[in-house]
């Protein structure tokens, strides 16, 4: 059993007046009486018999009620640690941790705007050839950056322009301009936003035989160590709420995630529809 989630079990006891051990995550016979305690009460919600369950499984059982009192969906209360009791126990985390329940991010579905018409990067690439020219050797046009960049594998060089196909320049330019004006210098250095993995790279899709849209110049890496190519929502840093207007910013110019989109490689945005 997960510490974190005895802990927050022992302490909704204690509110309760149920426990009077430490909140330490032991999940020794003092909370064990204490849960049966708390199961007792609310025996009207619960499976028949669960007061004679497993430990593990009722110590579980009173975590699914606390989600529950919490407005967390938490669907079937049975004592057993699925995928649903685990993105509950997930959401109850955040809670604590910031006071907000995670936001409903399949209901913020990516941008189909697509305002310069950019190629979509599928089959033999014969859209990405014509509108773009051929990879591995663009014309590179020099977009400055209105914030401080670091090179994110080396955080002492620092960046001052964006090389990028001179195609999507102006766009890039757009996206940056709007998104430092609604962060500041601070709130981007909070987000890592100022650390920068990169443009242009004559490269294979890592994982594929297809040319990369960093072989065209026409996508841009951020953060990548917190964003890395297999991480899915579950542990990329840039799926926050935090991070809404970043993405709106580049989906409003047609750029595409390949993070919210296909949910890996939440570093990568391109100027390249799927």
């Amino acid at each position: 059993m997960l510490k974190r989630a005895v802990m927050i079990v022992q302490q909704h006891l204690k509110d309760k007046g149920l426990y009077l051990g430490a909140v330490d995550g032991a999940a020794g016979p003092i909370t064990e009486a204490a849960v049966t305690k708390g199961l007792t009460l609310r025996q009207g919600e619960l499976p028949a018999g669960s007061l004679a369950f497993p430990a593990e499984r009722r110590i579980t059982l009173m975590l699914q009620l606390i989600c529950k009192d919490k407005g967390i969906e938490c669907k079937p209360i049975d004592g057993y640690w699925g995928p649903v009791t685990q993105f509950a126990y997930e959401s109850i985390l955040q809670l604590q941790n910031t006071g907000t329940l995670p936001d409903n991010w399949r209901d913020d579905e990516p941008s189909d705007a697509n305002p310069h018409r950019w190629p979509r990067d599928t089959g033999n690439q014969a859209e990405m050839r014509s509108f773009f020219g051929p990879p591995g050797n663009p014309p590179i046009k020099r977009v400055p950056c209105p914030w401080s960049l670091k090179l994110a594998w080396d955080t002492r060089q620092k960046v001052t322009h964006i090389g990028c196909h001179a195609k999507v320049a102006d766009s890039v330019e757009a996206v940056l301009d709007r998104v430092n004006a609604h962060y500041g210098a601070g709130e981007i250095k909070r987000l890592h936003l100022d650390l920068y993995g990169g443009c242009f790279f004559s490269r294979k899709k890592r994982g594929g035989s297809t040319w990369s849209t960093h072989a065209w110049a026409v996508a841009l890496d951020w953060d990548p160590t917190r964003n890395q190519l297999k991480w899915g929502r579950d542990r990329a840093s840039l799926d926050h709420k935090d991070y809404d207007f970043w993405w709106h910013s580049w989906e409003a110019q047609g750029w595409v995630s390949l993070g919210r989109s296909r949910n890996f490689d939440w570093m990568h945005v391109q100027a390249a529809r799927l």
